[in-house]
């Protein structure tokens, strides 16, 4: 059996989320949410890695080539297009602005255990706790960002 390197797992599974993204959200759509989905995904992970490295929360590993300055390019972009998706199925109404961005945390820390365990993320003070709380925060401020600057009624 072939052994493939550990860092080819970012563009695959970066890969996998751009196909479902065309495929699950119209293309009128993503370029409206795109603007929204590079702010909140791309910028937001990268502010998320720099904060993790600095307080020893975790981060990113075995990157291989597909990094500059210890910050690996294809998470940037799979959370931009995971945003996207985010952003097109976030449902209308107040209890919504509650329990979506709940569940879509639990999501995330599910997907970064599963990333911790294929070795390319490292999770230094517990694998559910600490990334619940970043990830509730990261999505509860998308969620009312987005919501404030779109004037969505709630």
């Amino acid at each position: 059996m072939t052994s493939y390197p550990v860092y080819w797992v970012y563009p695959a599974y970066t890969g996998v989320l751009l196909i479902v993204t065309f495929a699950l959200v119209p293309r009128q759509d993503i370029r409206r949410l795109l603007r929204y989905a590079v702010l909140f995904g791309a910028v937001g992970d990268l502010i998320a890695i720099l904060l993790a490295q600095l307080i020893g929360m975790g981060g990113y590993t075995h990157y291989g080539p597909f990094a500059f300055l210890g910050i690996p390019f294809f998470p940037l972009v799979a959370w931009s297009s995971y945003f996207v998706i985010y952003l097109y199925l976030l449902p209308p109404g107040r209890a919504w602005l509650y329990i979506f961005p709940i569940v879509s945390a639990f999501y995330s820390v599910l997907f970064s255990n599963v990333l911790h365990n294929l070795g390319i993320f490292q999770w230094n003070l517990g694998t559910v706790f600490a990334p619940f709380i970043l990830y509730i925060v990261w999505h509860g401020a998308v969620t009312w960002i987005y919501r404030l600057v779109n004037d969505t009624k709630v």
